[in-house]
């Protein structure tokens, strides 16, 4: 069974963790979605920052959220 959110479909293995973490929670596959991809932007945006800063920089969470706004994810 593939599940669908937006214009995502997701292989089978993962509709099913997909489907066994929304139960597992209670809430809905496709709020558990959301929730996996607005952290995957979140890390996204932490990497970009760290490669614009250089390694071993302490990055402001402020920092992060404006990245995250240049990634339309926030």
């Amino acid at each position: 069974m593939n599940v669908r959110k937006r214009s995502y479909s997701l292989e089978p293995g993962a509709a099913e963790y997909l489907e066994r973490r929304a139960k597992k929670l209670k809430r809905s596959a496709s709020s558990v979605l959301s929730e996996i991809l607005a952290e995957a932007a979140r890390q996204e945006a932490r990497q970009r920052v760290l490669d614009e800063l250089g390694a071993g920089v302490d990055v402001p969470e402020r920092e992060v959220q404006r990245w995250l706004k240049k990634l339309g994810a926030a």
